[in-house]
């Protein structure tokens, strides 16, 4: 009986029961979307940001150069206050290697009142799984604004900033002598930070011409990291060996740049905090901003089912109210409208999940030029999710039209 009566029930005001599916597949379509992006948007927001520069900075804990003037104007005060350039490749080598995006090891030294700084900035680096990933300043920094192009790691070439650039009265695509050497300047950086003020070089010239050859003083990397919370800000010493281990296997900022010390003895990877601090910020803004778009598209799915499943109970009142003279318990009511309200919700569901899972990938190809795999749990939670928003929509309705008198409505002749 209840499967005939759900099966004539759902062949009435098709028009209406259209709507119906069509506002809950609307609402799950938005969830799907909103939310499979959300769970995906970690590490694609992460890599956006890690092209704004370093989160990590590595220095020799006993690092101090002297100043001077001339053409090799800083000099060591000991071989131990550099980091070998042979040992960088270590810094892939750690548990959180694969996160590593981006290094740039940089040697500074001083021509006249001109910083300058020995950079790699498109390099061959192997990684432990024998591939080879190029990074380097243009890597690490990819947001800067360069007025002609990178320089190369192999010529006599070089980049001014602005600053630079403006009080020397050097001009673009012109050889000037930096160090003792002639390099040409083929691009100049709009940086708004230091840059803006160094003339940079190919690292190995730099070595080069200081005398300081395999060394480097600063290691910039840029990792994927996840948001730090009070567990991550706790002192490690203070933790049990389970904790530790917690502590070590999370991505935090602070966890990789202890396992770059470690692979590094001597030296110190210090978290850069304003560029750590913003990242936590902005992907709980975003995610934040996806949450509410989800419960604001379930809602209104939820508050047109209250609308028409009310005006579909003022119809039928009269339908109701003879199920119960004859003997139809309230339950029973209830279960029939009720399964008709769930298939309903169902197979709404079902299209708006389909429809959120191909959103979700457009929006991750349009955003952030790389598809989103959403997680195939995610479509039955909203399939099961949109059966009980459309229960919770119609409950009031339903639960108002069960609680009329059959006698009274039978008199009203309707």
């Amino acid at each position: 009986m209840i499967v005939r009566f759900v099966k004539d029930s759902l062949r009435r005001a098709p028009r209406r029961k259209a709507l119906l599916v069509a506002a809950i597949a609307m609402g799950s379509a938005v969830a799907t979307s909103m939310l499979g992006v959300m769970l995906s948007i970690g590490d694609k927001v992460n890599r956006e940001l890690r092209a704004a520069g370093a989160n990590i900075v590595v220095t020799k804990r006993s690092a101090a150069l002297t100043g001077g003037v001339g053409t090799v104007t800083s000099t060591a005060v000991g071989a131990e206050n550099y980091i070998a350039e042979q040992d960088i490749p270590k810094i892939k080598n750690i548990f959180w290697g694969l996160n590593i995006t981006g290094i740039s090891p940089s040697l500074m030294a001083q021509e006249r009142a001109i910083p300058v700084q020995g950079v790699w900035f498109r390099h061959p680096l192997p990684t432990p799984e024998g591939t080879v990933q190029l990074t380097g300043v243009s890597v690490v920094n990819a947001v800067w604004q360069v007025r002609g192009r990178w320089a190369e790691d192999n010529a006599n070439e070089c980049m001014a900033g602005e600053g630079v650039m403006r009080r020397t009265g050097w001009k673009p695509n012109g050889t000037v002598e930096v160090l003792g050497a002639a390099c040409k300047i083929v691009g100049v950086i709009s940086s708004g930070d230091d840059a803006d003020d160094r003339v940079l070089m190919p690292l190995a010239r730099v070595q080069e011409l200081t005398k300081r050859p395999g060394v480097v003083d600063r290691i910039e990397v840029a990792a994927l990291t996840k948001p730090e919370d009070d567990f991550a800000r706790r002192d490690p010493k203070t933790m049990t060996a389970a904790e530790r281990e917690r502590w070590s296997c999370t991505n935090y900022v602070v966890s990789i740049a202890q396992q770059i010390e470690d692979a590094l003895p001597g030296t110190q990877a210090r978290p850069v905090r304003r560029v750590a601090d913003s990242e936590g910020k902005v992907l709980d803004k975003v995610g934040g901003l996806m949450a509410l778009i989800t419960l604001a598209a379930l809602l209104s799915a939820g508050l047109t089912v209250w609308s028409l499943t009310a005006t579909t109970m003022i119809e039928r009142r009269g339908e109701i109210a003879i199920m119960q003279a004859i003997g139809g318990a309230r339950w029973l009511v209830a279960t029939l409208l009720g399964v008709e309200v769930a298939l309903v919700g169902l197979l709404g569901g079902v299209i708006g999940a389909l429809t959120g899972v191909w959103l979700a990938r457009f929006v991750g190809a349009s955003v952030f030029n790389d598809a989103v795999e959403v997680s195939p749990v995610l479509p039955v939670v909203i399939m099961f999710a949109a059966t009980l928003v459309a229960l919770a929509g119609a409950a009031q309705p339903l639960r108002r039209a069960l609680r009329l008198e059959p006698a009274v409505i039978l008199r009203e002749g309707v």
